[in-house]
């Protein structure tokens, strides 16, 4: 290539790359919504994770080896593995989600003034727990009111979430499995 044709299409493409980028403004709003998709609880990892339901109590921690999930909540209880990874997946992975009300005032509009169930995640890197207060259905019952204590949000969030802690408690209680 001589050096007369390598200026003439360095010259094109210095014109022409502007106007490629001025016409993706999609380019444009995929990373205003990467910003806006940061992860909710900025989480490295799950130690340990604590659901209550009324007057049960299941709880879930990394073994030793830092590998693999036990139950320790109730004792001699068994949860399959898979789910217990998929709901630590599921917390690590959670994108920003729909804040619906900056209000804490009226939280029973929400199911939050009496919680279905109260999740307390435990993290090395986090020096308190994350505790979460999941509330009602929303009125077209594709996700669920939830409340991050400390944070003065309602947010909601994804039904797979409520899916796996209900599939929780019926492993605890029998529901699930070889027991059923």
């Amino acid at each position: 290539m001589s050096i007369r044709s390598a200026v003439v299409l360095s010259i094109v493409f210095i014109v022409l790359l502007p106007v490629y980028l001025w016409g993706r403004p999609e380019i444009k709003q995929n990373s205003a919504l990467r910003e806006k998709q940061e992860s909710l609880l900025k989480l490295e990892g799950i130690d340990a994770l604590t659901l209550v339901r009324g007057t049960e109590t299941v709880r879930f921690q990394k073994t030793p080896d830092g590998k693999l999930f036990a139950v320790s909540q109730p004792p001699a209880a068994f949860i399959p593995q898979d789910l217990m990874q998929a709901m630590a997946a599921l917390l690590i992975n959670a994108k920003q989600v729909e804040v619906v009300s900056d209000n804490l005032n009226d939280l029973s509009q929400f199911g939050l003034d009496q919680p279905k169930v109260t999740m307390t995640i435990e993290a090395k890197d986090r020096p308190q727990p994350i505790k979460i207060l999941f509330g009602g259905e929303n009125p077209t019952r594709t996700a669920i009111y939830a409340e991050i204590v400390g944070v003065p949000k309602v947010f909601l969030l994804g039904r797979n979430i409520e899916y796996y802690q209900t599939l929780m408690f019926q492993w605890i209680e029998g529901k699930q499995g070889k027991n059923a």
